[in-house]
């Protein structure tokens, strides 16, 4: 039997096969893996926030990027009006501000900032206190 080693000796093709075939699956399913990464960072953030209060967020990212915001609590995502996606302004700022609810279970939470342009992706993930 052919040692591993021996085995590709025999086969050189199916190395370079299968890594082509990974290429081109990878192109063909949107090809994430070969996006840049675009940087999201924290300017600002509201906390501790009292249930029943206004909570704010605000990012720098490259203009005109889209970038959508999950809170999630101890019940599950927060559907709250103000987390909506939004597209960076002039100077690559985006702001969010939504109500705590009156029943939130105090506690941190997290909070993810996802955004994309232009084929990058990046992400931000931070934290906040509901006291």
């Amino acid at each position: 039997m052919p040692t591993p080693s021996q085995r590709g000796r025999q086969h050189p093709w199916l190395r370079t096969t299968l890594s082509l075939l990974v290429s081109v699956l990878l192109l063909v399913h949107g090809g994430t893996i070969w996006a840049a990464e675009l940087r999201v960072s924290l300017v600002s953030l509201s906390s501790p926030v009292a249930p029943f209060s206004d909570a704010t967020l605000e990012i720098q990212t490259r203009p005109g990027a889209s970038c959508g915001i999950s809170v999630v609590y101890r019940s599950g995502p927060s559907r709250a009006r103000g987390l909506i996606p939004q597209t960076a302004d002039s100077k690559g700022r985006i702001g969010w501000r939504w109500r705590v609810g009156s029943n939130t279970t105090p506690g941190r939470w997290p909070i993810v900032v996802t955004c994309a342009k232009d084929g990058d992706t990046g992400e931000l993930r931070t934290t906040f206190d509901v006291r």
